[in-house]
């Protein structure tokens, strides 16, 4: 599979954290984590309302100032600014309610989002890490994505891509993502899976993991069992292993699910390809609620972000964690650190 370029990064230029979801929690962790130790070092701008960025800095972090900014040349170097950029859009945006499906939250978000990734095309800030959108409101609002990955795989013009979840001992990356249970089974083909597969190998390259091993996992209950409990194991996925393979990628599978968790967690495997969602997300959030990363592989530019949605429940009550949204700020600086030194 012939995979889609990074675009050369320049660290010096700043991460774009885009709000996500207004009337979400996006906002307030942004506020919340800006000071935080682990990335006080690393320059950064938020896209999104500067007003509601002023507010929420007012309740939660007296201590910022919040600094509107017209460009991503006028980041500040002092991390106690916040540095707020609004999104390019093409229609008024106005004020939402924290805690609520609204319309016009959709639209923030995406436009949010879109103002992130044509920045990071351009070159003018060295990656995006965006905070949780609501999929229903982003919907109502006219925008038919299923999620961020899907967003911005169209704003990049990339074809195939991939969704990776990294925290605490396990990496996974799914080979289907937010789709009905029901449909599961006739979304795994060979071609999918082998697609999923190259894309994990992108993504140990990408994270600088020397002769990564790489696990596929089964659909079926103990891996179809000889095709008594299903078939897609020796129709599919097996042959996608044997091609795999073939290119000279060093992976194993498909293995009984129920076990192999456990394995990778051990250290056995670097990264597991799941054949859905929850197959994989299940035990990583087990392992690491609250501290998981999102990242996108197969597009142009590097994108991380929360594992975590808008949480609308407890807006506005002041316990919103910021560990996800760190560890994507973290992430996001590191690969952009790696990417530059491979491309010097």
């Amino acid at each position: 599979m012939l995979m889609t370029p990074i675009i050369q990064t320049d660290p010096d230029k700043p991460l774009a954290i885009t709000m996500g979801d207004p009337a979400g929690i996006g906002p307030e962790i942004i506020v919340k984590g800006w000071l935080e130790s682990e990335i006080r070092g690393i320059r950064k701008i938020a896209i999104g309302d500067p007003d509601l960025f002023r507010n929420l800095a007012q309740k939660y972090s007296p201590e910022l100032i919040v600094q509107e900014i017209s460009s991503p040349d006028q980041a500040p170097w002092d991390p106690s600014i916040l540095g707020v950029l609004p999104p390019d859009h093409s229609e008024p945006l106005e004020e939402v309610t924290p805690g609520t499906s609204q319309v016009m939250a959709g639209r923030w978000s995406y436009y949010c989002v879109k103002t992130g990734v044509d920045l990071a095309m351009a070159r003018k800030v060295s990656g995006i890490v965006t905070a949780p959108l609501n999929k229903k409101v982003l919907h109502a609002a006219g925008f038919n994505y299923p999620g961020h990955t899907e967003l911005i795989a169209h704003l990049t013009g990339s074809q195939k891509v991939g969704m990776m979840l990294v925290g605490g001992p396990l990496r996974v990356i799914l080979v289907t993502t937010h789709i009905p249970f029901r449909e599961i089974a006739q979304k795994i083909t060979k071609e999918r899976v082998l697609e999923t597969i190259q894309l994990a190998a992108r993504a140990m390259e990408m994270l600088s993991i020397p002769s990564p091993k790489i696990a596929v996992a089964a659909l079926n209950p103990h891996a179809g069992e000889a095709s008594l409990f299903g078939d897609e194991e020796n129709r599919f996925i097996f042959p996608a292993v044997l091609e795999a393979r073939a290119e000279g990628i060093d992976v194993d599978g498909p293995l009984p699910a129920d076990t192999l968790y456990a394995k990778a967690a051990q250290g056995r495997f670097d990264v597991v390809v799941s054949q859905y969602h929850d197959q994989g997300l299940i035990p990583l959030k087990m392992l690491s609620f609250g501290q998981g990363i999102n990242v996108t592989i197969g597009i142009p530019i590097i994108r991380t972000s929360v594992d975590h949605g808008t949480a609308y429940d407890i807006v506005g009550k002041g316990i919103a964690q910021t560990g996800s949204l760190i560890a994507a700020i973290r992430l996001a600086f590191q690969l952009v650190e790696k990417q530059a030194v491979s491309t010097g």
